[in-house]
């Protein structure tokens, strides 16, 4: 019974897909395909056929889709902007998903970078609070930018915090990039603008019983900002960010009795009372118990029907 010779790979030995045997075709970059596809629209609403097409992309990018791939894109079935992944920060737009998205993350969230066992990299978007509906806001609004279903809202065992990792280079690579870069998403309309000072004070923001409504974080730069954007929005602030907690001062966590030491100065702005009624107009909370306590002052000082 005579058997198959074997190959060894390497030595100009074409791979070969173990069902068809036919050589694998490389699927380009996404950004690639994108400015391939943008292209062929022009060229087909000039009338050029499809082969002719596929002979201009060719010349113009040194790689071409097949002509199926292209009927399919000039017919509108199918197109890479509706890919599941975002591959690239420049290709996200602006949104108020968005820019809830960016800015709670900014408040409550980090960006970092994890090696799995098999030396891959991989870029992961956290937040983690207290809050559960906030969190899953905040993972919803993840979800809807990255075109993809919303990651799961865990507890973190042992606590009363709620949390979401998600993988993304093109978000990681975006949050990671100055304040003044990530303004263009913040401001790029009034919805946007208040969608991000909720998601800050969501995330920072806190109501007192006597109507004190406060935010703190240890970037100094970022509140500032956000007082600028409150300004525009006609809410006044007390003034200039003000220390809120020392570098190395040891804090107790009243919701689990532990203490730890502040790693860094902690900032805090104040919003005057006079703008409350302003703030809940144009801002407010997405949490309900914050949203509440802001109500229930309104209530008391007669700027607030009862229901």
């Amino acid at each position: 019974m005579s058997q198959d010779p074997v190959c060894p790979e390497g030595e100009g030995v074409k791979k070969m897909d173990n069902i068809t045997k036919t050589k694998r075709r490389k699927i380009p970059p996404r950004e690639l395909r994108i400015m391939q596809y943008d292209r062929a629209i022009k060229l087909r609403r000039r009338g050029l056929s499809l082969n002719k097409i596929r002979v201009r992309l060719q010349k113009e990018f040194g790689d071409a889709p097949h002509t199926s791939t292209l009927s399919y894109w000039t017919r509108g079935l199918h197109n890479p902007y509706n890919s599941r992944g975002i591959p690239s920060p420049e290709l996200f737009k602006p949104s108020k998903e968005l820019a809830y998205l960016i800015m709670a993350i900014l408040g409550d969230g980090c960006a970092y970078t994890r090696i799995h066992k098999d030396s891959r990299q991989a870029y992961i978007v956290r937040l983690d609070a207290c809050d559960k509906e906030f969190v899953e806001k905040v993972a919803r609004c993840a979800g809807l930018v990255l075109n993809r279903p919303p990651p799961k809202v865990n507890i973190i065992k042992g606590t009363r915090k709620y949390y979401f990792e998600v993988a993304s280079k093109a978000l990681y690579e975006l949050l990671k990039k100055p304040l003044e870069e990530l303004k263009q998403y913040i401001e790029h309309c009034e919805e946007c603008t208040t969608s991000a000072l909720q998601a800050f004070f969501d995330a920072e923001g806190c109501v007192y019983k006597d109507g004190r409504i406060v935010a703190a974080n240890a970037n100094y730069e970022l509140l500032v900002y956000i007082q600028q954007l409150l300004m525009k929005s006609g809410i006044e602030t007390t003034g200039s960010p003000r220390i809120n907690t020392r570098r190395g001062k040891l804090i107790i966590n009243l919701r689990n009795g532990k203490t730890y030491q502040a790693k860094k100065d902690c900032y805090r702005i104040c919003i005057r009372k006079s703008s409350n009624e302003t703030f809940y107009q144009r801002v407010g909370f997405t949490i309900t118990r914050k949203q509440k306590r802001l109500e229930d002052y309104l209530r008391r000082k007669g700027l607030l029907q009862e229901d």
